[in-house]
């Protein structure tokens, strides 16, 4: 009896012991959160309920305990869009609550490779940093590409698949030939350092439609009796062009209209000449079963000819192509170009011409067909080559806090918080989507830094993969007048993707390339085509196109090509 109930006294002692234990680590968990960020709300997969609230960052396991992580913007004037005051505004504090991250920021107003190779040199960085990274062939990314090489930028591959939303940086929104040639280089020996930012969602609506094309002001159309929609090849708005110089139309202040335009610098002449173009992605053509540098492209003779043809019959402003910014929206505000071609220009329509005039009003010509026989229309390469890119330095110590930070940034919570602000303070949420509380709103519209001051839209330039334009695009009761004239034009203008891989990267083990770019570092193509559209005579204009393309030959374009070719012909996924 005695040895039972001695085993009963400790079987209760060790009950007791287990309760007290149990007691201390609850208390402990209740004092401090047990994981570095918040919990997944995907309840459908823990309830069962088939609900889903947003997305947060999947937890990791450190515990989150508050950082503070240093962050340099490499880009001059970067810090602009900065809070003024980083560590209490609302958006900052919300970060903190949510990760326990403290983001101490600077930035320069210096040039961005001088910084670069200053702070390199130095060898004293801060925990990560944010700068152009267009490419590895020269300026910033060159600079990038040798820090890396050199050991002083921290490899990320050990840490990638603990962080799913910076992995998916790397699966979305990245064109492949920049992944391919740029972003995966063969001198980082498949070794991560690169996190792409601003690169867009999978969405074609995560894409910015610019809605380039030829308009023209609706009021003269509809006096004219033409039918937008047929004028859609080039020669066929030269038509229209010597229509309107006959008409005698005016613009806003009672003066004659000049038939065809630009806005600044002869931004976007081109637009004129849609039925030379093509759905292309590089530099390089196929042309009579050959492969061809477009500038000897049989095309570039037609299109001088006919913008020559303007010129001479005095459809074209002869300041179109010496038009500031400042000349071409004086012009444009009160009509006085009747046909011009770029985007549509609605930002600046909406406070002048359109309030004023809203019968003028511009219409999309066309579109133009190209050469190809199918609408003139933004081309896009599925993803984006160049962007802007962070990377951490080899010597930080919180290496992990930092991509905790990234992580959450890229995540919906995280994109709510970037663009919206705090909910309750800044928006709230209607059936799954975000609005603005209207007090807030009118403050961001009439208080110039408050929305800045506010931390709404700096997290911004921590997010890759955006797919916040289709998650939540404007809903159209909140859409202006504008804004549906806008989507009107987009909307006959869908965007064209191309998922290949532009030939301009074959040149780049072409042994001559550097020899090539230095000899034509001082030719301008462009230049002299715009030069040889006011030559005096049509032979003197292409003479000046002949003796351009000479100079290039004689640098070794004619080689280059042809390397390009060869190259091209080993791989089924190139794109010109």
């Amino acid at each position: 009896m005695r040895g039972t109930k001695m085993r009963g006294t400790k079987i209760k002692r060790l009950i007791s012991m287990f309760v007290v234990l149990i007691l201390v680590l609850a208390t402990a968990a209740c004092g401090k959160p047990a994981v570095s960020e918040p919990e997944s709300t995907d309840k459908s997969a823990d309830t069962g309920s088939g609900e889903k609230e947003t997305a947060k960052p999947e937890p990791t396991e450190e515990p989150t305990e508050e950082v503070e992580i240093t962050f340099l913007s490499c880009w001059n004037g970067g810090g602009g869009g900065f809070p003024q005051d980083q560590i209490n505004n609302p958006v900052a504090q919300k970060v903190k609550e949510l990760t326990g991250i403290t983001l101490k920021m600077e930035s320069i107003t210096t040039n961005e490779t001088e910084k670069l190779n200053t702070m390199f040199a130095s060898g004293v960085m801060p925990d990560f940093v944010n700068a152009p990274f267009w490419s590895t062939t020269g300026g910033e990314g060159k600079v990038i590409l040798k820090a890396a090489t050199e050991g002083m930028l921290l490899d990320l591959t050990p840490y990638i698949d603990k962080y799913p939303n910076i992995k998916k940086l790397y699966e979305i929104g990245v064109a492949r030939d920049f992944k391919e040639f740029d972003l995966n280089h063969p001198d980082f020996g498949g070794k991560i350092y690169i996190i792409p930012q601003q690169t867009p969602g999978e969405n074609p609506e995560d894409v910015t439609n610019w809605a380039y094309g030829v308009y023209a002001r609706g009021d003269i159309l509809k006096e004219l009796g033409v039918n937008p929609e047929e004028v859609n090849t080039s020669e066929k708005v030269y038509e229209l062009l010597v229509k309107i110089k006959e008409g005698n139309f005016t613009d806003t202040t009672g003066r004659p209209v000049i038939p065809a335009g630009t806005w600044h610098n002869g931004w976007d002449y081109n637009q004129f000449l849609g039925t030379w173009s093509d759905y292309t992605i590089s530099d390089y053509r196929q042309e009579d079963g050959k492969v061809i540098h477009w500038i000897f492209s049989k095309d570039q003779q037609e299109k001088l000819m006919f913008m020559r043809k303007l010129v001479k019959e005095g459809l074209l402003d002869l300041e179109a192509f010496s038009n500031t910014d400042t000349m071409a929206k004086e012009k444009m505000a009160v009509g006085k170009i009747a046909v011009f071609g770029a985007q549509s220009g609605m930002d600046h329509f909406k406070t002048t011409l359109y309030t004023t005039n809203p019968e003028m009003k511009y219409e999309l010509l066309g579109p133009l067909l190209n050469k190809s026989g199918k609408i003139k229309t933004q081309v896009e390469k599925k993803g984006r080559s160049g962007f802007p890119a962070m990377f951490l330095s080899a010597t930080t110590e919180k290496a992990d806090a930092v991509l905790r930070f990234i992580d959450f940034c890229n995540s919906e919570q995280g994109w709510l918080l970037a663009q919206w602000g705090v909910e309750g303070v800044h928006y709230t949420m209607e059936n799954g989507k975000p609005k603005w509380i209207p007090e807030m709103k009118e403050k961001f519209d009439n208080e110039v830094n408050f929305k800045r001051d506010q931390g709404v839209g700096y997290l911004g330039g921590f997010i890759g993969a955006d797919g916040k334009p289709s998650l939540w695009p404007v809903p159209e009761e909140d859409k202006t007048q504008f804004d549906k004239w806008q989507d009107e034009y987009k909307a006959k203008l869908p965007i064209v993707f191309i998922d290949k891989v532009s030939a301009n990267y074959l040149e780049r083990d072409w042994p001559g390339l550097t020899d090539y770019r230095d000899k034509t570092s001082t030719l301008d193509y462009e230049q002299e085509f715009r030069r040889a559209i006011f030559a005096s005579t049509d032979e003197e204009a292409v003479q000046i196109l002949e003796d351009i393309k000479q100079k290039y030959v004689e640098a070794g374009i004619l080689e280059l090509t042809e390397h390009v070719a060869q190259k091209a012909a080993e791989r089924d996924d190139i794109g010109w």
